[in-house]
């Protein structure tokens, strides 16, 4: 699954504060728009986390351990799925930071910790 053009500076972005916050898990979840079955949607939202998850691990050096991936399906619009707008809207990739001690070591900060109650969340159509 290829990343779409223009998402390669979001995801820079977002390892950018992924790399602020050591320690913290990152959560992947995959969207879809209501176009297609339920089971297709729900496989091709995991894909495309996936996709996301292994880019950040390949190209950020953020070890597979510190991501929790999820494929919602068409389950959570953001947009109505009755326009082509709304349809983009909901193919998406989002991307969030969630505190918790230790969940996950980056390579050159053994001692990672969480003090910060804050979340990082960064939107990316796919």
């Amino acid at each position: 699954w290829a990343l779409k053009p223009g998402s390669t500076k979001l995801l820079v972005n977002s390892l950018v504060g992924i790399k602020a916050k050591p320690g913290w898990l990152i959560v992947v979840a995959g969207h879809t728009d209501s176009t297609g079955d339920d089971k297709s949607n729900q496989v091709l939202s995991l894909k495309r986390a996936e996709s996301v998850r292994d880019w950040m691990r390949d190209t950020g050096d953020v070890p597979e351990s510190c991501f929790a991936v999820q494929g919602y399906g068409e389950s959570r619009p953001v947009a109505t799925n009755d326009t082509p707008e709304g349809r983009a809207l909901n193919r998406r990739v989002e991307i969030s930071l969630v505190p918790q001690a230790n969940a996950c070591k980056l390579p050159g900060n053994p001692h990672a910790s969480s003090q910060d109650d804050g979340a990082l969340k960064n939107e990316m159509e796919k």
